[in-house]
Protein backbone atom coordinates (compact mmCIF):
# COMPACT_ATOMS: atom_id res chain seq x y z
CA UNK A 1 0.00 0.00 0.00
CA UNK A 2 1.33 3.72 -0.80
CA UNK A 3 -0.25 7.22 0.17
CA UNK A 4 -0.22 9.54 -2.64
CA UNK A 5 -1.58 13.19 -1.71
CA UNK A 6 -2.88 14.32 -4.82
CA UNK A 7 -3.91 17.54 -5.13
CA UNK A 8 -4.01 18.14 -1.00
CA UNK A 9 -6.30 14.74 -0.71
CA UNK A 10 -4.91 11.95 0.85
CA UNK A 11 -5.03 8.55 -0.53
CA UNK A 12 -4.36 4.86 0.22
CA UNK A 13 -3.16 2.61 -3.14
CA UNK A 14 -3.00 -0.93 -3.36
CA UNK A 15 -3.24 -2.91 -6.17
CA UNK A 16 -1.73 -2.66 -9.45
CA UNK A 17 1.33 -3.38 -11.41
CA UNK A 18 4.94 -2.26 -9.75
CA UNK A 19 3.64 -3.31 -6.50
CA UNK A 20 1.79 -6.25 -6.46
CA UNK A 21 1.44 -8.59 -3.29
CA UNK A 22 2.04 -12.47 -4.43
CA UNK A 23 0.15 -15.48 -3.08
CA UNK A 24 1.93 -18.18 -1.38
CA UNK A 25 1.98 -20.47 -4.38
CA UNK A 26 3.28 -17.87 -7.06
CA UNK A 27 6.06 -17.62 -4.65
CA UNK A 28 6.95 -21.28 -4.36
CA UNK A 29 6.04 -21.25 -7.90
CA UNK A 30 8.38 -19.03 -8.81
CA UNK A 31 11.28 -20.43 -6.44
CA UNK A 32 10.46 -23.71 -7.98
CA UNK A 33 11.47 -22.24 -11.69
CA UNK A 34 14.35 -20.45 -10.27
CA UNK A 35 16.06 -23.26 -9.02
CA UNK A 36 16.37 -25.22 -12.11
CA UNK A 37 17.95 -22.07 -13.85
CA UNK A 38 20.79 -21.71 -11.40
CA UNK A 39 21.29 -26.05 -11.87
CA UNK A 40 22.07 -25.08 -15.67
CA UNK A 41 23.87 -22.36 -15.37
CA UNK A 42 26.43 -24.70 -12.64
CA UNK A 43 26.50 -27.66 -15.43
CA UNK A 44 27.11 -24.98 -18.27
CA UNK A 45 30.35 -23.73 -15.79
CA UNK A 46 31.37 -27.19 -14.97
CA UNK A 47 31.33 -28.06 -19.18
CA UNK A 48 33.09 -24.82 -19.84
CA UNK A 49 35.56 -25.70 -16.98
CA UNK A 50 36.44 -29.16 -18.86
CA UNK A 51 36.60 -27.11 -21.88
CA UNK A 52 38.66 -24.94 -20.52
CA UNK A 53 41.35 -27.90 -19.37
CA UNK A 54 41.19 -29.58 -22.91
CA UNK A 55 42.62 -26.06 -24.36
CA UNK A 56 45.24 -25.07 -21.79
CA UNK A 57 46.53 -29.08 -22.56
CA UNK A 58 46.31 -28.68 -26.16
CA UNK A 59 48.10 -24.85 -26.43
CA UNK A 60 51.11 -26.58 -24.51
CA UNK A 61 51.31 -30.00 -26.20
CA UNK A 62 51.35 -26.74 -29.35
CA UNK A 63 54.55 -25.58 -28.13
CA UNK A 64 56.31 -28.72 -27.16
CA UNK A 65 56.02 -29.89 -31.11
CA UNK A 66 58.41 -27.18 -32.65
CA UNK A 67 55.84 -27.47 -35.68
CA UNK A 68 56.07 -24.61 -37.88
CA UNK A 69 53.59 -21.50 -37.51
CA UNK A 70 52.66 -22.93 -33.61
CA UNK A 71 53.34 -20.05 -32.32
CA UNK A 72 50.83 -18.28 -34.10
CA UNK A 73 48.66 -21.39 -33.22
CA UNK A 74 49.38 -21.19 -29.60
CA UNK A 75 48.73 -17.22 -29.15
CA UNK A 76 45.46 -17.89 -30.86
CA UNK A 77 45.00 -20.67 -28.70
CA UNK A 78 45.49 -18.51 -25.44
CA UNK A 79 43.06 -15.94 -26.71
CA UNK A 80 40.57 -18.82 -26.96
CA UNK A 81 41.10 -19.85 -23.50
CA UNK A 82 40.92 -16.70 -21.76
CA UNK A 83 37.53 -16.62 -23.45
CA UNK A 84 36.38 -19.87 -22.29
CA UNK A 85 37.64 -18.75 -18.73
CA UNK A 86 36.10 -15.55 -18.51
CA UNK A 87 32.65 -17.41 -19.82
CA UNK A 88 33.22 -19.92 -17.03
CA UNK A 89 33.75 -17.40 -14.27
CA UNK A 90 30.45 -15.80 -15.30
CA UNK A 91 28.42 -18.81 -15.39
CA UNK A 92 29.52 -19.89 -12.27
CA UNK A 93 28.38 -16.68 -10.64
CA UNK A 94 25.02 -16.53 -12.82
CA UNK A 95 24.62 -19.98 -11.11
CA UNK A 96 25.40 -19.03 -7.75
CA UNK A 97 23.24 -15.90 -8.03
CA UNK A 98 20.16 -17.35 -9.54
CA UNK A 99 20.72 -19.96 -6.68
CA UNK A 100 20.95 -17.44 -4.67
CA UNK A 101 17.78 -15.90 -5.48
CA UNK A 102 15.62 -19.18 -5.10
CA UNK A 103 16.52 -19.07 -1.67
CA UNK A 104 15.40 -15.80 -1.10
CA UNK A 105 12.10 -16.77 -3.08
CA UNK A 106 11.90 -19.83 -0.82
CA UNK A 107 12.39 -17.56 2.15
CA UNK A 108 9.62 -14.78 1.03
CA UNK A 109 7.42 -17.97 0.73
CA UNK A 110 8.12 -19.11 4.50
CA UNK A 111 7.57 -15.50 5.52
CA UNK A 112 4.41 -14.83 3.65
CA UNK A 113 3.15 -18.12 4.59
CA UNK A 114 3.44 -16.55 8.14
CA UNK A 115 2.10 -13.05 7.55
CA UNK A 116 -0.86 -14.98 6.43
CA UNK A 117 -1.00 -16.82 9.08
CA UNK A 118 -0.80 -13.54 11.49
CA UNK A 119 -3.62 -11.77 9.50
CA UNK A 120 -5.61 -14.73 10.41
CA UNK A 121 -4.53 -14.75 14.12
CA UNK A 122 -5.37 -11.00 14.34
CA UNK A 123 -9.16 -11.95 12.79
CA UNK A 124 -9.49 -14.69 15.38
CA UNK A 125 -8.61 -12.44 17.90
CA UNK A 126 -10.87 -9.63 17.08
CA UNK A 127 -13.81 -12.80 16.53
CA UNK A 128 -13.14 -13.48 20.25
CA UNK A 129 -13.16 -9.77 21.25
CA UNK A 130 -16.41 -9.14 19.88
CA UNK A 131 -17.66 -12.26 21.75
CA UNK A 132 -15.93 -10.88 24.92
CA UNK A 133 -17.69 -7.91 24.42
CA UNK A 134 -20.88 -9.13 24.17
CA UNK A 135 -20.51 -11.57 27.08
CA UNK A 136 -19.36 -8.32 29.12
CA UNK A 137 -22.70 -6.80 28.28
CA UNK A 138 -24.65 -9.71 29.10
CA UNK A 139 -22.43 -10.26 32.62
CA UNK A 140 -22.77 -6.20 33.45
CA UNK A 141 -27.22 -6.99 34.98
CA UNK A 142 -28.47 -3.40 35.11
CA UNK A 143 -25.07 -1.73 34.70
CA UNK A 144 -24.88 -3.11 30.53
CA UNK A 145 -25.59 0.10 28.99
CA UNK A 146 -23.41 1.90 30.38
CA UNK A 147 -20.56 -1.01 29.47
CA UNK A 148 -22.35 -0.52 25.95
CA UNK A 149 -22.37 2.98 25.69
CA UNK A 150 -18.39 2.43 27.00
CA UNK A 151 -17.88 0.28 23.66
CA UNK A 152 -19.94 2.87 21.47
CA UNK A 153 -17.84 5.03 22.17
CA UNK A 154 -14.68 3.49 21.98
CA UNK A 155 -15.68 2.28 18.27
CA UNK A 156 -16.57 6.31 17.11
CA UNK A 157 -13.06 7.01 18.12
CA UNK A 158 -11.97 4.15 16.03
CA UNK A 159 -14.09 5.16 13.34
CA UNK A 160 -12.92 8.98 13.57
CA UNK A 161 -9.50 7.29 13.58
CA UNK A 162 -9.64 4.81 10.45
CA UNK A 163 -12.97 5.60 8.73
CA UNK A 164 -16.39 4.37 8.75
CA UNK A 165 -15.90 2.00 5.83
CA UNK A 166 -13.18 -0.19 8.06
CA UNK A 167 -15.01 0.35 11.14
CA UNK A 168 -18.41 -0.94 9.25
CA UNK A 169 -16.35 -4.23 8.12
CA UNK A 170 -15.23 -5.48 11.34
CA UNK A 171 -19.39 -5.11 12.66
CA UNK A 172 -20.48 -7.20 9.68
CA UNK A 173 -17.53 -9.91 9.80
CA UNK A 174 -17.85 -9.73 14.23
CA UNK A 175 -21.07 -8.60 14.56
CA UNK A 176 -22.42 -12.16 14.66
CA UNK A 177 -20.32 -12.91 17.99
CA UNK A 178 -21.11 -9.70 19.73
CA UNK A 179 -24.57 -10.95 19.31
CA UNK A 180 -24.07 -13.95 20.52
CA UNK A 181 -22.13 -12.77 23.27
CA UNK A 182 -24.92 -10.81 24.78
CA UNK A 183 -27.06 -14.30 25.29
CA UNK A 184 -24.44 -15.16 28.19
CA UNK A 185 -21.43 -16.79 28.95
CA UNK A 186 -22.79 -20.39 28.05
CA UNK A 187 -24.23 -19.23 24.35
CA UNK A 188 -20.44 -17.57 24.09
CA UNK A 189 -18.90 -20.61 25.22
CA UNK A 190 -21.17 -22.51 22.32
CA UNK A 191 -20.09 -20.20 19.78
CA UNK A 192 -16.51 -20.76 20.82
CA UNK A 193 -16.78 -24.69 20.20
CA UNK A 194 -19.25 -24.22 16.93
CA UNK A 195 -16.26 -21.75 15.27
CA UNK A 196 -13.32 -22.44 17.65
CA UNK A 197 -11.33 -22.15 13.80
CA UNK A 198 -12.53 -18.33 13.60
CA UNK A 199 -11.84 -18.24 9.76
CA UNK A 200 -10.72 -15.14 7.88
CA UNK A 201 -13.49 -12.87 6.72
CA UNK A 202 -14.08 -15.18 3.25
CA UNK A 203 -16.57 -14.11 1.16
CA UNK A 204 -19.54 -13.48 3.67
CA UNK A 205 -20.78 -10.58 1.50
CA UNK A 206 -22.00 -13.12 -1.24
CA UNK A 207 -23.26 -15.17 1.90
CA UNK A 208 -25.13 -12.08 3.27
CA UNK A 209 -26.53 -11.28 -0.27
CA UNK A 210 -27.45 -14.70 -1.30
CA UNK A 211 -29.62 -15.07 2.40
CA UNK A 212 -31.43 -11.57 2.03
CA UNK A 213 -32.36 -12.99 -1.57
CA UNK A 214 -33.63 -16.07 -0.40
CA UNK A 215 -35.60 -14.66 1.92
CA UNK A 216 -37.17 -12.17 -0.62
CA UNK A 217 -38.11 -15.28 -2.73
CA UNK A 218 -39.63 -16.98 0.02
CA UNK A 219 -41.39 -13.98 0.87
CA UNK A 220 -42.64 -13.30 -2.70
CA UNK A 221 -41.21 -9.76 -2.50
CA UNK A 222 -38.99 -10.58 -5.16
CA UNK A 223 -40.95 -12.22 -8.22
CA UNK A 224 -39.10 -13.73 -11.51
CA UNK A 225 -39.23 -11.51 -14.29
CA UNK A 226 -37.46 -10.13 -17.73
CA UNK A 227 -35.97 -7.54 -19.82
CA UNK A 228 -37.83 -5.12 -21.66
CA UNK A 229 -35.30 -2.80 -23.60
CA UNK A 230 -36.11 0.26 -25.67
CA UNK A 231 -33.53 2.56 -27.11
CA UNK A 232 -34.78 6.63 -25.70
CA UNK A 233 -35.08 9.02 -28.22
CA UNK A 234 -32.77 12.11 -27.67
CA UNK A 235 -35.10 14.46 -27.26
CA UNK A 236 -36.58 12.38 -24.27
CA UNK A 237 -32.51 12.12 -22.51
CA UNK A 238 -33.10 15.26 -20.45
CA UNK A 239 -36.77 15.93 -20.91
CA UNK A 240 -40.36 14.17 -20.72
CA UNK A 241 -41.41 12.33 -23.61
CA UNK A 242 -42.54 15.11 -26.44
CA UNK A 243 -41.09 18.11 -24.36
CA UNK A 244 -37.52 17.93 -26.54
CA UNK A 245 -34.17 20.22 -25.08
CA UNK A 246 -32.82 22.67 -27.44
CA UNK A 247 -29.25 21.42 -28.87
CA UNK A 248 -29.79 18.04 -27.57
CA UNK A 249 -32.49 16.14 -30.30
CA UNK A 250 -30.50 14.92 -33.87
CA UNK A 251 -32.48 14.59 -36.73
CA UNK A 252 -33.22 11.49 -36.63
CA UNK A 253 -34.20 11.01 -32.99
CA UNK A 254 -32.72 7.44 -32.59
CA UNK A 255 -29.41 8.09 -34.26
CA UNK A 256 -26.09 8.26 -31.82
CA UNK A 257 -25.27 11.95 -30.40
CA UNK A 258 -21.89 13.20 -30.80
CA UNK A 259 -20.84 13.65 -27.39
CA UNK A 260 -17.62 15.06 -26.19
CA UNK A 261 -16.14 13.30 -23.03
CA UNK A 262 -12.79 13.80 -20.36
CA UNK A 263 -10.41 10.94 -21.82
CA UNK A 264 -8.83 10.05 -17.94
CA UNK A 265 -10.76 8.20 -15.46
CA UNK A 266 -12.68 11.68 -14.06
CA UNK A 267 -13.81 11.45 -17.77
CA UNK A 268 -14.56 8.11 -18.06
CA UNK A 269 -16.35 7.55 -14.87
CA UNK A 270 -18.48 11.48 -15.70
CA UNK A 271 -20.51 8.79 -18.19
CA UNK A 272 -22.21 7.08 -15.17
CA UNK A 273 -23.14 10.87 -13.64
CA UNK A 274 -24.87 10.99 -17.06
CA UNK A 275 -26.61 7.86 -17.03
CA UNK A 276 -28.25 9.03 -13.20
CA UNK A 277 -30.00 12.04 -15.76
CA UNK A 278 -31.43 10.06 -17.97
CA UNK A 279 -35.15 8.49 -17.71
CA UNK A 280 -34.58 6.15 -14.46
CA UNK A 281 -33.56 2.45 -15.90
CA UNK A 282 -31.35 3.87 -18.69
CA UNK A 283 -28.10 2.71 -19.47
CA UNK A 284 -25.65 4.55 -21.77
CA UNK A 285 -23.29 2.95 -24.63
CA UNK A 286 -20.86 5.08 -25.97
CA UNK A 287 -19.07 4.00 -29.37
CA UNK A 288 -15.23 5.40 -29.81
CA UNK A 289 -13.69 5.36 -33.02
CA UNK A 290 -9.93 5.19 -32.32
CA UNK A 291 -7.36 6.59 -35.26
CA UNK A 292 -6.48 3.74 -36.04
CA UNK A 293 -10.11 2.97 -37.69
CA UNK A 294 -11.04 0.64 -34.69
CA UNK A 295 -13.89 0.51 -32.80
CA UNK A 296 -14.31 0.30 -28.44
CA UNK A 297 -17.38 0.64 -26.66
CA UNK A 298 -17.85 2.21 -23.40
CA UNK A 299 -20.80 1.21 -20.97
CA UNK A 300 -21.92 3.84 -18.12
CA UNK A 301 -24.35 2.36 -15.61
CA UNK A 302 -25.91 4.52 -12.35
CA UNK A 303 -26.51 3.20 -9.24
CA UNK A 304 -28.91 2.29 -7.55
CA UNK A 305 -32.24 4.21 -8.17
CA UNK A 306 -35.09 3.20 -6.95
CA UNK A 307 -35.84 1.71 -2.72
CA UNK A 308 -39.81 2.40 -3.28
CA UNK A 309 -39.79 -1.67 -3.51
CA UNK A 310 -37.31 -4.74 -3.32
CA UNK A 311 -38.96 -5.70 -6.86
CA UNK A 312 -39.78 -2.41 -9.23
CA UNK A 313 -39.33 -2.04 -12.94
CA UNK A 314 -36.51 -0.45 -12.36
CA UNK A 315 -33.65 -3.05 -12.82
CA UNK A 316 -31.11 -1.11 -10.58
CA UNK A 317 -32.96 -1.34 -7.43
CA UNK A 318 -32.77 -3.15 -4.29
CA UNK A 319 -33.46 -6.57 -6.12
CA UNK A 320 -30.64 -6.02 -8.98
CA UNK A 321 -28.28 -5.22 -6.60
CA UNK A 322 -28.81 -8.22 -4.92
CA UNK A 323 -28.66 -9.99 -8.14
CA UNK A 324 -25.56 -8.56 -9.26
CA UNK A 325 -24.09 -9.49 -6.11
CA UNK A 326 -25.43 -13.46 -5.87
CA UNK A 327 -24.50 -13.35 -10.04
CA UNK A 328 -22.00 -16.64 -9.61
CA UNK A 329 -25.31 -18.14 -7.41
CA UNK A 330 -27.97 -17.48 -9.77
CA UNK A 331 -28.61 -21.14 -10.51
CA UNK A 332 -30.16 -20.98 -6.37
CA UNK A 333 -32.96 -18.40 -7.11
CA UNK A 334 -36.31 -17.88 -8.69
CA UNK A 335 -35.03 -15.42 -11.08
CA UNK A 336 -32.74 -17.44 -13.53
CA UNK A 337 -31.89 -13.28 -15.40
CA UNK A 338 -29.44 -10.99 -14.09
CA UNK A 339 -31.46 -8.33 -15.50
CA UNK A 340 -28.95 -5.66 -15.75
CA UNK A 341 -26.38 -7.73 -17.30
CA UNK A 342 -29.14 -8.76 -20.01
CA UNK A 343 -29.91 -5.11 -20.38
CA UNK A 344 -25.81 -4.50 -21.29
CA UNK A 345 -25.96 -7.46 -23.36
CA UNK A 346 -29.05 -6.36 -25.78
CA UNK A 347 -27.78 -2.42 -25.47
CA UNK A 348 -24.46 -3.19 -26.98
CA UNK A 349 -25.55 -5.86 -29.50
CA UNK A 350 -28.43 -2.97 -30.72
CA UNK A 351 -25.79 -0.31 -30.73
CA UNK A 352 -23.70 -2.84 -33.44
CA UNK A 353 -20.80 -4.16 -30.59
CA UNK A 354 -19.03 -7.02 -32.62
CA UNK A 355 -17.45 -9.92 -29.52
CA UNK A 356 -14.15 -8.67 -31.34
CA UNK A 357 -13.79 -4.87 -30.02
CA UNK A 358 -12.98 -3.78 -26.76
CA UNK A 359 -15.06 -2.89 -23.88
CA UNK A 360 -14.81 -0.38 -20.96
CA UNK A 361 -18.07 -0.58 -18.70
CA UNK A 362 -17.72 2.41 -15.56
CA UNK A 363 -20.50 2.03 -12.64
CA UNK A 364 -21.46 3.50 -9.18
CA UNK A 365 -22.30 2.17 -6.21
CA UNK A 366 -24.69 -0.66 -7.67
CA UNK A 367 -23.80 0.03 -11.28
CA UNK A 368 -19.72 -0.92 -9.94
CA UNK A 369 -21.62 -4.30 -8.76
CA UNK A 370 -22.71 -4.54 -12.50
CA UNK A 371 -19.89 -4.31 -13.94
CA UNK A 372 -17.65 -6.34 -11.50
CA UNK A 373 -20.08 -9.44 -12.20
CA UNK A 374 -20.46 -9.16 -16.21
CA UNK A 375 -16.48 -8.89 -15.95
CA UNK A 376 -16.63 -12.32 -13.93
CA UNK A 377 -19.29 -13.59 -16.22
CA UNK A 378 -17.79 -16.43 -18.85
CA UNK A 379 -21.03 -16.50 -20.92
CA UNK A 380 -20.94 -12.41 -20.70
CA UNK A 381 -16.99 -12.13 -21.88
CA UNK A 382 -17.82 -14.86 -24.52
CA UNK A 383 -19.85 -11.94 -26.18
CA UNK A 384 -18.24 -8.80 -25.27
CA UNK A 385 -14.36 -8.32 -25.09
CA UNK A 386 -14.14 -6.54 -21.66
CA UNK A 387 -10.89 -4.23 -20.84
CA UNK A 388 -11.97 -2.55 -18.22
CA UNK A 389 -14.31 -1.28 -15.17
CA UNK A 390 -13.99 2.05 -13.72
CA UNK A 391 -16.19 1.37 -10.65
CA UNK A 392 -16.26 4.29 -7.18
CA UNK A 393 -18.56 3.71 -4.05
CA UNK A 394 -18.67 -0.57 -4.98
CA UNK A 395 -19.04 -3.56 -2.63
CA UNK A 396 -17.52 -5.51 -5.29
CA UNK A 397 -14.80 -7.06 -3.54
CA UNK A 398 -16.56 -10.64 -3.72
CA UNK A 399 -16.72 -10.92 -7.49
CA UNK A 400 -14.10 -12.65 -9.03
CA UNK A 401 -13.06 -10.41 -12.16
CA UNK A 402 -11.53 -12.49 -15.22
CA UNK A 403 -7.67 -12.13 -14.68
CA UNK A 404 -6.30 -9.92 -17.37
CA UNK A 405 -9.52 -7.08 -17.08
CA UNK A 406 -8.40 -4.33 -15.60
CA UNK A 407 -10.40 -2.83 -11.92
CA UNK A 408 -9.78 0.82 -11.25
CA UNK A 409 -12.31 1.06 -7.71
CA UNK A 410 -12.01 4.25 -6.19
CA UNK A 411 -13.56 4.06 -2.69
CA UNK A 412 -13.40 6.46 0.26
CA UNK A 413 -12.72 5.67 4.11
CA UNK A 414 -15.85 6.73 5.16
CA UNK A 415 -18.17 5.03 2.56
CA UNK A 416 -19.79 2.33 4.94
CA UNK A 417 -21.69 1.04 1.33
CA UNK A 418 -18.27 -0.29 0.30
CA UNK A 419 -17.66 -2.17 3.41
CA UNK A 420 -21.27 -4.59 2.59
CA UNK A 421 -18.02 -6.64 0.61
CA UNK A 422 -17.09 -7.37 4.29
CA UNK A 423 -13.48 -7.04 3.52
CA UNK A 424 -10.90 -5.18 1.61
CA UNK A 425 -10.49 -5.54 -2.18
CA UNK A 426 -8.23 -7.68 -4.11
CA UNK A 427 -4.78 -6.73 -3.77
CA UNK A 428 -3.43 -8.04 -7.44
CA UNK A 429 -1.83 -6.98 -10.42
CA UNK A 430 -5.09 -6.13 -12.53
CA UNK A 431 -6.91 -4.41 -9.56
CA UNK A 432 -6.53 -1.00 -8.11
CA UNK A 433 -7.78 -0.04 -5.01
CA UNK A 434 -7.89 4.21 -4.65
CA UNK A 435 -8.91 4.97 -0.90
CA UNK A 436 -9.49 9.15 -0.86
CA UNK A 437 -8.75 10.28 3.26
CA UNK A 438 -11.08 13.53 1.73
CA UNK A 439 -13.43 14.54 4.69
CA UNK A 440 -17.36 15.65 3.70
CA UNK A 441 -15.99 19.31 4.09
CA UNK A 442 -16.85 21.96 6.96
CA UNK A 443 -20.21 22.28 6.50
CA UNK A 444 -20.98 18.16 6.61
CA UNK A 445 -22.27 17.83 10.19
CA UNK A 446 -23.45 14.58 11.92
CA UNK A 447 -22.88 10.67 10.49
CA UNK A 448 -25.19 10.61 7.47
CA UNK A 449 -23.79 13.73 6.44
CA UNK A 450 -20.87 12.32 5.88
CA UNK A 451 -21.81 9.00 4.84
CA UNK A 452 -23.96 10.34 2.28
CA UNK A 453 -20.60 12.81 1.08
CA UNK A 454 -18.34 9.93 1.37
CA UNK A 455 -20.58 8.23 -1.27
CA UNK A 456 -21.32 11.39 -3.56
CA UNK A 457 -20.38 10.32 -7.31
CA UNK A 458 -19.43 14.06 -7.91
CA UNK A 459 -16.53 13.59 -4.72
CA UNK A 460 -15.36 10.64 -6.27
CA UNK A 461 -14.93 12.26 -9.73
CA UNK A 462 -13.25 15.09 -8.09
CA UNK A 463 -10.94 12.01 -6.42
CA UNK A 464 -10.28 10.78 -9.68
CA UNK A 465 -9.40 14.51 -11.18
CA UNK A 466 -6.91 14.83 -8.60
CA UNK A 467 -4.70 11.39 -9.17
CA UNK A 468 -4.43 12.30 -12.95
CA UNK A 469 -1.22 13.20 -12.25
CA UNK A 470 -0.11 10.85 -9.47
CA UNK A 471 3.92 9.35 -9.92
CA UNK A 472 1.83 6.09 -7.85
CA UNK A 473 2.93 2.61 -10.42
CA UNK A 474 -0.75 1.58 -9.77
CA UNK A 475 -1.81 4.61 -11.43
CA UNK A 476 0.45 4.74 -13.99
CA UNK A 477 -0.92 1.48 -14.85
CA UNK A 478 -3.92 2.09 -15.31
CA UNK A 479 -3.00 5.40 -17.54
CA UNK A 480 -1.57 3.16 -19.82
CA UNK A 481 -4.35 0.78 -19.85
CA UNK A 482 -6.53 3.58 -20.38
CA UNK A 483 -4.43 5.20 -23.64
CA UNK A 484 -4.19 1.38 -25.09
CA UNK A 485 -7.81 1.58 -24.84
CA UNK A 486 -8.63 4.68 -26.01
CA UNK A 487 -6.10 3.90 -28.94
CA UNK A 488 -3.97 6.75 -28.05
CA UNK A 489 -0.53 7.59 -26.06
CA UNK A 490 -1.40 8.30 -22.25
CA UNK A 491 1.35 10.54 -21.85
CA UNK A 492 1.09 13.07 -19.12
CA UNK A 493 -0.90 11.87 -16.85
CA UNK A 494 -4.69 9.70 -16.96
CA UNK A 495 -5.75 12.58 -19.53
CA UNK A 496 -3.44 11.47 -22.39
CA UNK A 497 -4.70 14.52 -24.12
CA UNK A 498 -7.40 16.25 -24.97
CA UNK A 499 -11.43 15.39 -25.10
CA UNK A 500 -13.10 12.87 -26.82
CA UNK A 501 -15.54 12.64 -29.39
CA UNK A 502 -17.90 9.40 -29.07
CA UNK A 503 -21.39 8.76 -30.50
CA UNK A 504 -23.70 8.17 -27.57
CA UNK A 505 -27.06 5.89 -27.17
CA UNK A 506 -28.78 5.80 -24.37
CA UNK A 507 -31.26 3.01 -23.66
CA UNK A 508 -33.84 2.23 -21.33
CA UNK A 509 -34.86 -1.10 -19.27
CA UNK A 510 -38.15 -2.28 -17.65
CA UNK A 511 -38.11 -5.22 -14.80
CA UNK A 512 -41.07 -6.81 -16.22
CA UNK A 513 -42.46 -9.93 -14.01
CA UNK A 514 -43.43 -13.08 -15.82
CA UNK A 515 -41.58 -15.24 -18.28
CA UNK A 516 -40.80 -13.90 -21.27
CA UNK A 517 -43.69 -14.03 -23.79
CA UNK A 518 -42.88 -16.25 -26.89
CA UNK A 519 -42.06 -15.22 -30.51
CA UNK A 520 -45.13 -16.02 -32.72
CA UNK A 521 -44.48 -17.01 -36.10
CA UNK A 522 -45.65 -14.64 -38.74
CA UNK A 523 -48.32 -16.36 -41.13
CA UNK A 524 -47.25 -17.86 -44.33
Amino acid sequence: MTRDDGDGTGFSITGGAGRVKYTLAEIEAAARGIGPVGEDAQELATALAGELRWMSDFAAQLVASGLQGADATYYAARAAEAFLSSAQERAAAAGQGVAELARHASAAAGRYEAAEAETVARERAKRRQALLAGVQVSAAGIFGPLVFLGQLRQARDAAERGGLRDQAEDMLNDGPAYLTGLLGPMAGLAYLLGHGSFAGRGNSGVEAAAGVRRFFDWSGLAKPGHLELRQVPAGEWHAAPGEGQPGRAAPDPFEPVRVDVGPGAAGLLAGSQDAYGYPPGSVVVDRLDRPDGTRAWIVHLPGTEDWSTVDSANPMDLEGDLEGLTAAQQEHFKQQEVVVQEMMRQALAAAGARATEDVMITGHSGGGIHAAAAAANPQFLADFNVKMIIIAGAPARNLPVAPGVKVLDFQNEDDIVTALDYGPPPDSADWVTVTSHRSGGADVKGAVETVKNAHDLGNYLDDAAALERSSDPGIQAVQGSVGLFLGRAAAGGLAGGGPLTVSRRVYQGRDVDGPKPERRARPG
